[in-house]
Parts: structure tokens; C-alpha cells; sequence
């Protein structure tokens, strides 16, 4: 199997991994917004449980929506190079991170920059 077909199997495996996770959390998030009322700690404490759940739902998509624009970069044979210097992201940064869309490099120049922008 050639190294861009594993990763597209990789990057569908986690696809469906996190969906299912994100469903989950969706529907803990309704049962718990129709079943609580803040009248006591406890009832209190579902209610931070439901906004940490809204929390990971938020990134739960954000990641689903890398990786689909991971696999059409696969499918349109631009998969792999990074979107800030068009260079080759190394096979091995994108075995750990299948939907990387910026090589070492330039990712961190990017956390440099939003550090510095986010400084007083």
C-alpha cells in the first residue's frame, strides 16, 4: 500500500472515530440541557459537565473539518504540501499529524506569531 493510501485510511479511520465521538457528546449535551435545572450543586455541576461537552463538541468539529479538507487534498493530488511554503510536509510529520496542512517550520512560525499578537 503506498504511504498516501495509508494515510488517507488513516485520516478516514479517525474520521469516523471522532463523529462517533462528537454524536455522543451532542446527545449528552441535549439529554443534559432538557433534563437539569441549576436548583442544586449537583444539577449545577451537569451544567459545567454541558458547556465543557459543548467545549470538546466545538473542537471535535473543528478536527473533523481538517480532516475532510485533509481528504480532499488527497483526492485532488494536492495532499501533503504545506499551504504557507508550498514545500513537501515530511512523511513523518504527517503519520503523526495525517491532517497537517503546514510543514514543522512554518506551523511554528505561526505559534510564534499568534504568541507575540496574544502578548500585552
Amino acid at each position: 500500500m503506498k504511504p498516501i493510501e495509508k494515510l488517507r485510511q488513516k485520516l478516514l479511520a479517525q474520521r469516523r472515530a471522532l463523529f462517533e465521538q462528537v454524536a455522543r457528546a451532542a446527545d449528552d449535551l441535549r439529554w443534559l440541557d432538557t433534563n437539569t435545572h441549576p436548583e442544586t450543586e449537583e444539577e449545577a455541576q451537569e451544567q459545567s459537565i454541558a458547556r465543557l461537552l459543548a467545549r470538546l463538541d466545538e473542537r471535535g468539529n473543528a478536527e473533523l473539518r481538517a480532516i475532510d479538507r485533509a481528504l480532499i487534498l488527497i483526492e485532488a493530488g494536492a495532499y501533503g504540501r504545506c499551504e504557507d511554503c508550498d514545500e513537501p510536509i515530511p512523511v513523518e510529520r504527517l503519520e503523526v499529524l495525517p491532517a497537517a496542512t503546514t510543514c514543522v517550520f512554518c506551523a511554528s512560525a505561526r505559534e510564534r506569531d499568534s504568541r507575540q499578537a496574544a502578548a500585552p
